[in-house]
Formats: structure tokens, C-alpha cells, sequence
């Protein structure tokens, strides 16, 4: 519990500074936080972002990484990314919209398609899998890998984890321990659950704790992320 890897900042849509979040997380006595802001294709703020926390890297008691989160577009995979992304340590790869063949659709869109027999829950959950396998192996050759509050989405699809078989959960650590992607564990979407981190652990993926804070007074703040990491007490070892 002496990190958060995830924590936005002005550069996109959080309410404090990259300063004022690294000043909140020294003063709980966090080792590392994820400096990590959102982005899309047209995003033109990384070059500053990026060089005002590697500033600050070194003259602060934490270890600081820089990432950027992109929501996953369709089912091959594509990230909503700028191009000529450099000096960043992590992308984040985020389920904010359904990836489907076609594009990114709305949560709504898919509900609908479901309610009238076009869609099956055990379709949608497939889906969501396979695109979000298909980002971690598309990038990993170019970027260290997040894969950032999994299943975040299923709830605005009128779904919960429940629905997630164990295979499918079982493919995607695969893949993620193929492609070295580390699985948060996200405070504010209080997701992914026990049963997927235990999976995650047995199968040695790397574990990180994140709050996903829009608020410096948020950081490194866990009780969900707590109980979790305090189940995995048994469990076996992961990397970390």
C-alpha cells in the first residue's frame, strides 16, 4: 500500500497539479506514484507533460513514473494514442468505450443491442477480451504495458464480473504475462474483483495499486485496493 500508480493531474481532466499530487503523496508516505493523464489521438500536451515530471524526478522523496491512458478503439486492438509517443514509462490501456469491430461504441449502444437479442452477455464479455488482449500484444514490443481497472466497463453494460468466466479471465493473464503487462487494482472502479487478482497471481502477473485519483486529496486513499491485497495474504507470490 506504499504506492499509487495511477493518478491524473491538470494536464488532462484532474483538479490538481503534477506538483500538488506528488506533494500529497510524500506527505502519505508513498514510494512511487503513476504520474498518469489521458489521451487521445490529437493530443498535443505530452511533450510538457512528460518533461515536467521527468523535473521533478530525483529531487522528490518517491520514485515517480510517467504514464498516458488511451481507451482501447476496436477489436484488433487500437489505442487511442498520438503518434511519436517518446519518453513516457507506461501506457495504460483502458476500457472507457466497447471496442468493436466498427470503432469504440457507447455503453449505451450495447445495452441496446443486448435488450433486443442482437448481442449476447457471453458475446460482449468475449469481445471485450479478445480487444483487450489484442492491445497488450499489439504494443507491448513498443511500450511497457498497464492494463488499467479491467472490467471497469461491464457495469455500464448493465453486466459484473460474474459474467467473466474463468477461461476468459485465464486468456487474458496469459496474455498479460506474455506480454510482461502489469493488471491494476483500481480503488475507483473497485475492479478488477478477488477472483480475477488471484488468477493474476497465480499466474505471476505483476500487481499494482491504484486509486485513479482526479483529487490530490485521493492519493494513495485505499479500502477497496486494501482488502484486496490484504486476501492475496495466502496466495502465491507474484512479480513484482
Amino acid at each position: 500500500m506504499d504506492e499509487d500508480f495511477h493518478v491524473h493531474s491538470t494536464f488532462s481532466d484532474g483538479a490538481d497539479s503534477v506538483e500538488a499530487n506528488i506533494a500529497a503523496a510524500a506527505r502519505r508516505g508513498l514510494t512511487r506514484l503513476g504520474c498518469v493523464d489521458h489521451v487521445r489521438r490529437d493530443a498535443t500536451y505530452v511533450p510538457a507533460f512528460v518533461e515536467a515530471v521527468r523535473a521533478l524526478k530525483g529531487s522528490v522523496p518517491l520514485e515517480l513514473c510517467i504514464g498516458v491512458e488511451a481507451k482501447i478503439l476496436d477489436a484488433s486492438g487500437t489505442l487511442d494514442l498520438p503518434p511519436e509517443l517518446t519518453d513516457i514509462d507506461f501506457v495504460y490501456v483502458a476500457d472507457h468505450q466497447f471496442p468493436d469491430e466498427t470503432g469504440p461504441v457507447s455503453p449505451r449502444a450495447i445495452r441496446n443491442a443486448m435488450a433486443a437479442n442482437e448481442l449476447t452477455s457471453v458475446e460482449v464479455v468475449e469481445e471485450l477480451v479478445d480487444a483487450t488482449i489484442a492491445a497488450m500484444e499489439r504494443y507491448a514490443a513498443d511500450f511497457r504495458i498497464v492494463l488499467t481497472h479491467p472490467f471497469s466497463i461491464l457495469p455500464k453494460l448493465g453486466l459484473d464480473e460474474s459474467t467473466v468466466t474463468d477461461e476468459a479471465i485465464s486468456r487474458l493473464v496469459a496474455a498479460a504475462r506474455r506480454t510482461e503487462s502489469a493488471i491494476e487494482v483500481s480503488e475507483r472502479w473497485r475492479c478488477p474483483s478477488e477472483r480475477v487478482v488471484h488468477i493474476a497471481a497465480a499466474h505471476h502477473v505483476r500487481l499494482v495499486a491504484s486509486t485513479d485519483s482526479h483529487r490530490a486529496s485521493d492519493i494513495g486513499q485505499y479500502n477497496y485496493v486494501a482488502n484486496v491485497s490484504a486476501s492475496l495474504a495466502g496466495a502465491p507470490q507474484y512479480a513484482s
